[in-house]
């Protein structure tokens, strides 16, 4: 079988998700479309729009054939270890044999000159890349820095990188490209036998915020389809709904965002997120604002210091600003600083939230990341698939909760407790959010939804 991975967020699903797909199964003529996707929180240190069932339905629902969980440990990681652990998913199923990531460049062989380059760590970059930490850069900022100075000392050498510096800093400006060059290194590093192949990102630019129709309609970004469902909205990120019609009869067409989107999401993801929103609140960082005032508070500078990505310096700055804590994203904003990006902040302080500590990544570093499948959904068509992941997955392989304190070592059911809890911690909040379960009488009594994780139930699609 010829098995493409595909590494993913969904935060929604939108039409250049779509496009991947199908340009996988057409283009690079896969029998099947695995993706290994973020949880129910992102690897920009927010909880997801919606649960993590309902975007492998999205998926699912426009193509995909599997769709497996990445660990939360990863899935909040940086985009270094969050690739890494994507490429390790992939080699533990043992059938995966290509995957296909977007970027805004189009050059897989520039992309792989230069993830080659951060591979391997010459002596001179690391040097440079020290002395640039040293100097109060931010870890991007001085890694580029770094890149520049070793493919100008590299000049005139063979195998110097054939670009400007401008198109150097352009490249390692979009989360796109940087996020390729990660998966490309992983693969180096891993001697893996996986086939890159690239898609060169077409449509609105990763932070854009408008979504546009008609003639002049290019695919929308995830961060411009968020930005819809909770404009006008109360508070920071919206409420329950987003303007939807409280009535569950009344249809999608009663949904001011609905006609935005239709130009964005497939019909199918669009549908499944109009169901959603009919019942159940989107959620965002700030949502968890007083959860994380409160462990903040109740937690001594030591102890902030263990978060994962956290450090001293950076525990005792957290400290000294509690006196002026409203929010997770004031909170964020407040604590920004030259030697920090902000998504590095978000996700220190999920971990928080989500009780991750730097000790917690030694064990899944032991464990080479993924100890564990976990299935969240499949279509029936994919029988012969999964048929084949039973006899060649190299770890064991989860379809249903309960199974893992059965399947799992000791070390191995760690990483798997943090799922759990992370998912319970979601459908708590979407539950204090909405002020009830179930929001709507659309859904009977006997449908209600899980309250936990071990009762959660994965997708099966035709």
């Amino acid at each position: 079988m010829n098995v493409i991975g595909i590494i993913a967020e969904y935060n929604p699903f939108h039409n250049g998700h779509a496009y991947q797909i199908a340009h996988v199964k057409k283009n690079l003529h896969a029998d099947y479309v695995v993706v290994a996707t973020s949880g129910d929180y992102v690897q920009r240190g927010e909880p997801a729009l919606l649960d993590k069932y309902t975007r492998a339905r999205m998926a699912l629902s426009s193509g995909a054939d599997l769709v497996l969980e990445l660990p939360i440990l990863w899935s909040t990681a940086s985009a270094e270890l969050f690739a890494d652990a994507g490429i390790s998913l992939f080699e533990k199923t043992g059938c995966v044999n290509g995957i296909c990531f977007g970027a805004e460049s189009g050059d897989l062989a520039l992309l792989r000159r230069i993830a080659d380059v951060l591979a391997d760590e010459p002596a001179d970059l690391k040097a440079s890349l020290k002395r640039n930490l040293k100097s109060g850069s931010t870890f991007p900022k001085a890694r580029e820095a770094a890149l520049l100075s070793y493919f100008a000392g590299s000049a005139g050498q063979d195998g110097a990188l054939p670009v400007s510096a401008e198109t150097l800093s352009s490249l390692l400006a979009s989360p796109n490209n940087i996020l390729a060059l990660e998966y490309l290194k992983a693969l180096r590093r891993r001697v893996s036998s996986i086939t890159p192949y690239l898609l060169k990102r077409e449509g609105a630019a990763y932070h854009e915020t408008s979504i546009l129709s008609g003639a002049s309609a290019i695919p929308a970004s995830a961060s411009a389809i968020r930005h819809t469902l909770f404009a006008g909205d109360a508070g920071a990120c919206g409420n329950s709904a987003a303007g939807a019609s409280e009535d569950p009869a009344a249809g999608a067409s009663e949904d001011p965002a609905a006609g935005i989107l239709r130009h964005a999401m497939p019909q199918e993801a669009l549908a499944i997120l109009q169901d959603y929103r009919a019942d159940f609140p989107l959620l965002c960082a700030d949502d968890f604002s007083g959860i994380l005032g409160y462990l903040l508070l109740s937690s001594s500078a030591s102890q902030l210091a263990r978060i994962a990505d956290s450090s001293p310096e950076f525990a005792n700055r957290m400290r000294n600003q509690l006196p002026y804590y409203t929010s997770f994203s004031a909170f964020a904003s407040r604590l920004k600083s030259k030697e920090m990006t902000l998504t590095r902040i978000n996700r220190i302080l999920l971990h928080s939230v989500l009780g991750i500590t730097s000790s917690d990544y030694a064990c899944g570093n032991a464990l080479d990341k993924i100890p564990y499948l976990r299935i969240l959904g499949f279509r029936e068509s994919a029988a012969p698939l999964l048929a084949a992941l039973k006899t060649s997955a190299a770890v064991p392989l989860i379809s249903r909760p309960s199974q893992a304190p059965k399947l799992l070592s000791p070390d191995a059911m760690q990483v798997f407790e943090h799922d759990v809890f992370a998912g319970n911690l979601y459908l708590q909040m979407r539950n204090q959010k909405g002020g009830a379960p179930v929001r709507t009488a659309r859904i009977q009594e006997h449908d209600v939804p899980p309250a936990s994780e071990y009762q959660r139930q994965i997708v099966i699609l035709p």
